[in-house]
């Protein structure tokens, strides 16, 4: 009739719009049928990644003056020519936290921190941006709204946690739009 029924073992609950603000192949996953908003999302993928929050400064750049917000490594080149990659967030540089200690998150670490420096590990899946990816975003304006169902997530941009808000607030933006052309 126009809306969605959402029916979990709590019980069901309909609406008028449905936002998925999700991992694009969650969405698809969430959608179930053959439709062209879930063909379109088939084309995005997601990576495993590990990332593990310490204090241990030794991963960082061997001059302090050096230090980045953002600092690359790379591990050497195995026989194929391919060397893992590892970004060190630089927390305390990113965000004015009030803590003496260096915060910082290692992203798949080539090198592995200190064990007693290690705070936090957490297991992640961010997306893939290949150009079947590129290509899909590209064409997310001709599926946002299809069937009252919007799309939002850090893949409709470049994977950051501000891309994410924006995707979400555009697709606040047309739910309102649809629901006073209504």
């Amino acid at each position: 009739g126009g809306g969605w029924r959402l029916e979990t073992s709590a019980g069901a609950a309909e609406s008028d719009a449905l936002v998925l603000a999700c991992h694009a192949p969650q969405a698809a996953a969430l959608l179930g049928t053959a439709t062209p908003a879930r063909a379109l999302l088939a084309q995005l993928r997601t990576q495993p990644n590990r990332a593990v929050l310490h204090t241990d400064a030794a991963l960082l750049p061997r001059l302090r003056k050096a230090w980045a917000a953002w600092n690359f490594e790379r591990a050497p080149r195995d026989a194929d020519g391919a060397g893992a990659v590892c970004l060190h967030y630089w927390i305390n540089r990113l965000q004015p936290l009030p803590f003496a200690a260096e915060l910082i998150v290692s992203l798949n670490p080539v090198r592995e921190p200190d064990a007693k420096k290690v705070i936090k590990e957490i297991e992640y899946a961010h997306p893939a941006f290949d150009q079947a990816a590129i290509d899909a975003q590209a064409a997310l304006p001709s599926i946002q709204g299809l069937q009252h169902t919007w799309f939002a997530g850090a893949w409709c941009g470049y994977g950051f946690h501000e891309d994410g808000l924006r995707a979400g607030l555009a697709a606040a933006d047309g739910v309102a739009a649809a629901l006073q052309a209504a």
